[in-house]
């Protein structure tokens, strides 16, 4: 297959869109899932890199030490990112941040995981959190800086959030492609909060995406390196998996690119049945959610040894670290509408990277390496060029949403 040229366009839109974001902290769900959910932001990254020439290899780390301390990354193309984690930077974590400098800031939660050995959100373990914010920030500030006339760029404005949104518009063999890559980064290095992750036009998003067209072009939508039932427990090597619901999504965006994977010989799957919207799911898991906590105060009440404590609180410090990834993220309001990955209904597709159940037995944690980069970005190479193609069909789903 011919490698197709990406360069930046003049040109004000795109006649398709591609968005992909970087949750930061969103490393575990409820039910056993567990990512890397900087995979959006990672293939944009890839794409914008190539358009530019830029590198996003990080050249500096200050680090503030102290309860106001900050981390501040700079990469060599001169963008920067600063964030602080709530309960402050110790010494040795300043040393240990220095093993970023040399790493590519294209994929920012593997850099955090490289430099502090592991990564959890909800306020578990905020250092990395926090530096994985300011690694995003600088990778989607570098390109803001060399070519600030062409690249749109945002704050977040979702109360809390630190995040930035960077949108343009690229050509991939002449075809106009609207892209927009984002990191969603609570204050502090608490969260995941991805309230407008995906193409969610709400907040500081509105102000990149509808000059781009985001808001209603057929959109390839990008996630992460995931392990999840079902498909995890399924698959036997890393997999594409696409995602779009016959009733709420764009089916003819998930065909384009499960044809684009098809070509390039990647192992990928497309299961329409999924990302189906519910009302009261969200709601309904907070409750439980909720109620099991309410279980572990009873729990802990009641215990008198010692190692009753300690194995309630493990437990309680499990549960938050992990179970809770799957309400933390979302409000209910968004989720009923747009469910887990945010995505306006009748646009878009989803495209995620899964890996077996068995890898996590030896790697614990998924982490997006630099070749998935470019698998990512390949496959959208492709895929813009079959969608360009079937713009009528996949603009009638449009249509059809939209008149809803």
């Amino acid at each position: 297959m011919a490698s197709h040229k990406v360069v930046l366009s003049s040109k004000k839109r795109g006649i398709l869109g591609i968005v992909g974001h970087a949750g930061c902290g969103h490393c575990y769900s409820h039910l056993g899932f567990i990512q890397d959910d900087s995979g959006g932001l990672t293939a944009v990254m890839a794409l914008l890199t190539e358009a530019t020439g830029l590198s996003l290899e990080i050249e500096s780390v200050k680090t503030v030490t102290g309860m106001d301390g900050f981390f501040e990354v700079r990469t060599k193309a001169g963008g920067v990112g600063r964030a602080h984690p709530r309960r402050g930077i110790t010494a040795a974590e300043a040393r240990l941040a220095q093993w970023a400098v040399g790493q590519d800031a294209t994929c920012s939660q593997t850099v955090a995981m490289n430099t502090f050995g592991r990564i959890l959100g909800q306020g578990a373990m905020e250092v990395p959190v926090a530096f994985q914010t300011a690694v995003a920030n600088a990778a989607l500030d570098s390109f803001a800086r060399n070519f600030p006339g062409q690249f749109l760029l945002s704050d977040e404005k979702v109360p809390g959030n630190v995040g930035k949104i960077l949108g343009t518009v690229i050509e991939v063999d002449g075809v106009p492609v609207s892209i927009m890559g984002l990191s969603n980064a609570t204050d502090g290095g608490i969260g995941p909060n991805e309230d407008i992750e995906g193409n969610v036009c709400l907040f500081g998003k509105e102000v990149v995406m509808k000059p781009l067209g985001l808001d209603h072009l057929p959109t390839f939508l990008l996630e992460g390196k995931v392990c999840a039932s079902p498909v995890s427990d399924e698959i036997h090597e890393n997999t594409f998996l696409i995602r779009a619901h016959t009733d709420a999504d764009n089916p003819v965006v998930a065909e384009c690119y499960i044809e684009a994977a098809k070509r390039l010989g990647y192992p990928a799957t497309y299961r329409p049945e999924m990302l189906a919207r519910s009302e009261n799911a969200m709601r309904s898991l907070t409750e439980e959610m909720g109620k099991r906590i309410q279980e572990f105060g009873k729990e802990l009440a009641q215990a008198t040894t010692a190692i009753e404590k300690c194995r309630i609180s493990a437990a309680i410090n499990e549960f938050a670290s992990q179970e809770l990834g799957g309400i933390t993220f979302m409000g209910d309001n968004i989720h009923k509408i747009m469910g887990g990955v945010g995505q306006i209904p009748g646009l878009t597709a989803c495209m995620s990277l899964f890996v077996p159940r068995s890898s996590i037995q030896r790697d614990v944690l998924p982490s997006l390496s630099m070749q998935d980069a470019h698998r990512y970005a390949e496959i959208l190479k492709e895929g813009a060029q079959i969608l360009a193609d079937r713009l009528p069909e996949a603009q009638v789903i449009v249509n059809k949403h939209a008149s809803v």
